[in-house]
């Protein structure tokens, strides 16, 4: 629930960056944060900043499941095999974040592509989607099952050391606490 309230709090911001990073430059000049949320507003209205919400929020909780789900089973694994009952150093807790991380982002990443083009479109435009079901089905017909995962490297460039750092982070501080 926490993850959820915070993505509807911020989503706003995350449509405007999506949009400022796929507008198309007219005279060699992009527009400010300011100028852009501004246009959105006026000419698509306030439900604009949400768009593409819906498969952002299907995708909170089964990333979260996922990612810790498979990091805890990666750890208990790993004092079973490795470590023989001993807590698990820096380097197994990065490698099991990584591999949670990577499993986790990879199998909610179909709805992150979904999110990401209704939220760089423009809503008043002839080929505009109507809706995640038609963002779904258009993707499906126009590029496969491929189409899903365009972009999955350079997300898992970032989501991963971000997953394995975390956990490593919680890890001390847990042991730091005496939790």
């Amino acid at each position: 629930m926490a993850g959820a309230v915070a993505q509807t709090a911020i989503y706003p911001l995350d449509l405007v960056k999506t949009r400022l990073q796929t507008h198309a430059c007219e005279g060699g000049k992009a527009p400010n944060l300011g100028t852009l949320t501004k246009d959105i507003l006026v000419h698509e209205g306030p439900r604009a900043f949400y768009k593409g919400l819906v498969p952002s929020l299907l995708g909170i909780i089964p990333y979260a499941g996922i990612d810790l789900a498979a990091y805890e089973t990666l750890k208990d694994l790993s004092r079973t095999y490795i470590l023989t009952d001993s807590e698990p150093g820096p380097l197994v807790q990065l490698g099991c974040g990584t591999i949670s991380g990577a499993l986790g982002a990879t199998c909610v990443y179909p709805l992150q592509v979904i999110r990401t083009r209704m939220q760089a479109q423009r809503s008043k435009s002839a080929a505009a989607y109507k809706g995640m079901s038609d963002v779904f089905w258009r993707t499906l017909q126009n590029e496969g099952y491929r189409g899903f995962y365009k972009g999955i490297f350079p997300n898992l460039l970032k989501v991963v050391p971000a997953a394995s750092i975390t956990y490593m982070v919680y890890e001390t501080m847990k042991k730091t606490l005496d939790l």
